[in-house]
Order: structure tokens, then C-alpha cells, then sequence
């Protein structure tokens, strides 16, 4: 491997030998490290032994790189890449003892393609060059050009020269362990960087003078955070966080604040206002120290459980469902299910020669609570169907006030019965975009739910109104009323009123919720107020009278 100085940056940068190339090579181009240093190192060292030129080569991977010279021969510097087996410091690299050549032509060590050959030098000494551990890592050497008995002193020289590198390999490596640090740190440092802004879970954190270190990106983004909330302080002042019944957070008792003061916190839960809108958190808070237990500053961590909450209250509310189902089976199902149970078991002790006029109560009574189970089950289905959309409208252009006629003569019998007088005020025609078949349900359910709950001499008024958007369909009755804390539950499915429980009143508390459903198929809405000054309730239904298309 080759290493070749970059200019444009002082550096160096790992340039393989070409294909043909794969033996180690001693780089002729100079190095990037100490060179002014390096260059009068090897100027000393040719004066010392009285040479004309001299050379400091280090190891660099399989080759050696030239840190040092003093007035090389011309020609010599021009020679890149040369293989190492052919040059006098590959050899003495090689062996790590020192190598004296009186004549470069007599000695037959000298490779034939040996550099030296080429630009005219006749003799050579050169000294290895020791790490602080005394390793060879290098040569220094001295060359004339002409053949010479080297001197004691002279060689010397040479050596004190190669021993006096071992400051520039030393230099060299705590260079290379520094930038290597650097390097690792900076790798590191972005490896967290990017590990932290890759996460949806938000992240902050300030040093130990309250200055502000990292707001990671999930965090920043979703509160738009502004550039001059660069401290503590700031963050406080500016975090736009209530406790999650909207009251004002003390900001003192910030977590980021406390955890620098060395308190944790674990599982408090805030509300933030972000891009977003509102969303819930749960925050951990920790003091960061180093091994002394010395304070370094202190990180916040900011969990979103906006979601998870509103499963949590999904899943009450579906627990609820269920047991509201459960009872409903208990009471709405058992009653008829019992009736007709029982019947069957007396008409089965009945002799068999009784009179078929003797059975006829029976058969009645289990006809009812069949009738009462059917019921029940069809407006299960019904619900199931139209809250799971696969019960599509079959949309048309109908009359509004012929579909509430309809079905208001068809409650007619049920009102006599209870002896309630059924009114309605309908225009002679209101044109509307709907579903004819699920409209009249609705008005059904609403008539039905009025009739049920309306004592025994009570109205019930329907009325249909509109101008040129919006059909309103309402049902006033007079009877108990819902009391104000019901209001809001009333149209949930299985849902009883206290009064419906105590008076015994039949119903399945599902009439309402599949109006409403029915309602929001045709982008409408139903509403439940007081009928103004009088006793009872009003259900009003407002429809568009032209459905978006697709609908």
C-alpha cells in the first residue's frame, strides 16, 4: 500500500499500486510529516559522515515513504515508485542491520536495477531506524559518488541520525493516534446524531451551565422550535407544556430543570401543544455524571402516548360495550326467551283432549316474545350492518315529507294504544337526495322511542321544515324527558335511562343509535333539546337535501 502526500490538504491518502504492481515499493515522493525538520535531520546527518546526500526513509503498510533529504542526485527524485527488493533501504529494512557499501559496482549484494545504479552513486551506508519499543520502522542513510572506505566517526554519524528519528516515529504516531481519535470521536458523535434524529420518541438535553446540547429532530419539528431557544432557561419560558388537564406547569418544576438539579423523573405525563395539535406525553428525566458522580448536565425524554391512551379509552369503552351486551342478553333476551320457554313447557303438560280455546293464551304469549326476540336480533343486525358499512344506500331522489307521512301513519295504531294523540305539519313536498327505505327507519325509530316514553294521554308532533340546503325532520312528545347528565348518551347503543329502568319501559337501547347512524349515512345530524316550555324532548334531524357526490 502506497501513500502519497495531498497537496491541496496536507495529508495523506491511500492510494493502492497499480495490478501489475504487488510488491512492497519505496515511495521517492517526500512525505507530509515534519518535512523542514526531517530535511535538516538529514542534512546533519551528511555532514556528520561527509556525504554528499543523504536519505530518512519510514515504513508506510508494505513500502517505505521518503520523510527526508539532503541534495539528492539528479534523477533520483523523479522515480515514484520503485520495487523495494531493488533499493539499498528495502534491503536494510529487510535484515533491520545496519548496511555499508564502499562500491556500489564491486559489492555483489547490489541488485542490478538497484536505484543507486541509476543515478550514479558508488557508495552507501544507512542505519535502521527504531520505534521507542525498537522496532525498525525506518533507514536513515548517507551516499557518495564515489566508492569510499566509510569512518568509525562517519558512521556514527549515521547511526546518532537514524537514533534521532525515533522522535519524528514517535511524532508520527501520536499524529496518527490523535486523527484516528478525531476521526473515531467524529464517527461516533455522528453515528449518535443521526441515531437520535431517526427516532419518533423526542429528545433534549443541556450541559451542566444550563446550555442546550442536542433537541433532536422529532422534538424540534413538531414544536417548531425557534433558533434563540438556545438554554434552560429559555426552553422553560418557551415550552409550550400544561399538565394533561390543561392547568400551567410551575416552571421550576420543568423535568429537564430538575434532573440537571439532580432529581429523576420517571413517567411524569404532560400535554404539549405542537404542529400537530395536542398531544400527551410521558417524560423521563435523568442527571448525567461521570464516574465521580460530578455533575455534566441532564437529558429529557418525551414519549408520545396519544395513541395509547385513546386505545386504553377504546378499550374501557368497548369493555363497557360488553358488558352493556351482556346485560342486554341478561334482561331484553331472557324475558321472551323465557316466555316462550314457558308456554311450550305448559302447553306441553296440557292434556290432550283440552280445548284448543285453553291454548290460545299460550300460543299468544309466545308469539309476542318471539315476536319481541325478532325484534331484537333484526335491530342487532341492522346496527352491525350500517356501523360496519355494508349496508349501502340505495340513493334517489324521494320526497322527504311523504317518507315521514308514511311512517308516521304507520305508528298510528301504537299511539291509539297508548291512547297519545300523533300529529304532523309537513310541506306538500320537500325534494331530498336519500336513501327513502333507511329515512322512514329513522322516523320509526324516532316515533317509536317518543311514543315508549310519553305517559298514557300525552302528543307526539312530527313536523318537517327546510329552505333551499337543508331538510330538518323533528319529533316533540311530551313525556318524562331525559335528565341533563343522560343527554350525551343517550343515541350510544345499549344505552337505558334511569327512568326506562325503573318504569320497566321495553326497548333495547339501540332505536336511537342506528337514527343517529342513519342520520351520518346521509351527512346529517340529530340532536336531542327540550321541546321550548314544554315538558318532554325533541329529537331534531337536519339533512342536506343535495349528498356530496360519491355518497
Amino acid at each position: 500500500m502506497v501513500f502519497r502526500p495531498a497537496a491541496e490538504r496536507g495529508v495523506l491518502i491511500d492510494k493502492p499500486p497499480p495490478a501489475e504492481t504487488t510488491a512492497p515499493v519505496v515511495e521517492m515522493a517526500p512525505g507530509g510529516m515534519s518535512r523542514a525538520a526531517a530535511d535538516r535531520l538529514a542534512a546533519l546527518t551528511a555532514g556528520g559522515a561527509r556525504a554528499a546526500s543523504a536519505m530518512i526513509h519510514l515504513a508506510d503498510g508494505r513500502g517505505m515513504r521518503l520523510i527526508g533529504r539532503y541534495d539528492l542526485p539528479q534523477g533520483f527524485e523523479p522515480m515514484q515508485r520503485v520495487p523495494m527488493s531493488a533499493t539499498l533501504a528495502g534491503m536494510l529494512l529487510r535484515t533491520g542491520f545496519p548496511l555499508v557499501v564502499d562500491d556500489v559496482e564491486t559489492d555483489n549484494r547490489i541488485p542490478a536495477d538497484a536505484p543507486v545504479r541509476a543515478v550514479g552513486l558508488r557508495s552507501y551506508a544507512g542505519f535502521p531506524v527504531r520505534d521507542p519499543a525498537g522496532a525498525v520502522v525506518g533507514v536513515c542513510a548517507v551516499m557518495d559518488y564515489r566508492p569510499r572506505q566509510w569512518q568509525p566517526d562517519e558512521l556514527s554519524a549515521v547511526d546518532n541520525g537514524a537514533q534521532a528519528c525515533t522522535a519524528f516515529v514517535a511524532e508520527q504516531r501520536a499524529h496518527e493516534a490523535e486523527h484516528r481519535a478525531h476521526e473515531a470521536e467524529h464517527r461516533q458523535r455522528q453515528y449518535l446524531d443521526t441515531l437520535l434524529d431517526s427516532l419518533d420518541t423526542g429528545v433534549v438535553a443541556c450541559a451542566a451551565d444550563g446550555r442546550l446540547v442536542l433537541v433532536n429532530r422529532s422534538l424540534r419539528e413538531r414544536l417548531d422550535m425557534p433558533a434563540d431557544v438556545t438554554d434552560l432557561d429559555a426552553w422553560a419560558a418557551w415550552l409550550p407544556i400544561t399538565t394533561p388537564d390543561g392547568d400551567p406547569v410551575d416552571r421550576a418544576r420543568m423535568p429537564l430543570r430538575r434532573a440537571l438539579h439532580g432529581t429523576e423523573v420517571r413517567g411524569t405525563e404532560f400535554a404539549l401543544r405542537t404542529r400537530d395539535g395536542r398531544r400527551l406525553m410521558r417524560v423521563n428525566a435523568h442527571p448525567i455524571t461521570d464516574h465521580r458522580g460530578n455533575r455534566l448536565g441532564a437529558v429529557a425524554v418525551f414519549h408520545d402516548i396519544t395513541e395509547a391512551r385513546h386505545a386504553e379509552h377504546l378499550q374501557q369503552m368497548l369493555s363497557q360495550a360488553k358488558d352493556e351486551y351482556l346485560n342486554l342478553v341478561g334482561h331484553e333476551l331472557r324475558t321472551p326467551v323465557t316466555v316462550i320457554v314457558g308456554c311450550l313447557e305448559l302447553m306441553s303438560v296440557t292434556e290432550p283432549d283440552a280445548p284448543a280455546a285453553d291454548l290460545l293464551p299460550m300460543i299468544d304469549a309466545a308469539r309476542r316474545g318471539s315476536e319481541r326476540l325478532h325484534h331484537l336480533v333484526e335491530a342487532l343486525l341492522e346496527l352491525s350492518a350500517l356501523d360496519a358499512g355494508r349496508a349501502p344506500l340505495d340513493i334517489a331522489d324521494i320526497d322527504l315529507a311523504a317518507v315521514v307521512t308514511s311512517a308516521t301513519c304507520a305508528a298510528e295504531e301504537q299511539a291509539q294504544a297508548r291512547n297519545i294523540a300523533l300529529t304532523q305539519t309537513t310541506p306538500a313536498r320537500m325534494r331530498l337526495r336519500g336513501d327513502s327505505h333507511r329515512l322512514a327507519q329513522m322516523v320509526t325509530a324516532l316515533l317509536d322511542n317518543a311514543i315508549a316514553y310519553t305517559p298514557q294521554g300525552g302528543a307526539v308532533t312530527v313536523t318537517v321544515s327546510g329552505n333551499d340546503t337543508t331538510a330538518v325532520v323533528e319529533v316533540t312528545d311530551t313525556g318524562l324527558g331525559i335528565p341533563e347528565h343522560e343527554r350525551p348518551h343517550v343515541f350510544d347503543r345499549f344505552y337505558r335511562g334511569a327512568i326506562a329502568t325503573e318504569l320497566a319501559i321495553p326497548g333495547t337501547g339501540l332505536g336511537l343509535s342506528i337514527a343517529r347512524l342513519i342520520a351520518e349515512r346521509h351527512h346529517g345530524t340529530i340532536t336531542i333539546s327540550p321541546p321550548g316550555g314544554h315538558p318532554g324532548t325533541t329529537m331534531h334531524v337536519e339533512l342536506p337535501r343535495d349528498l356530496p357526490a360519491g355518497t
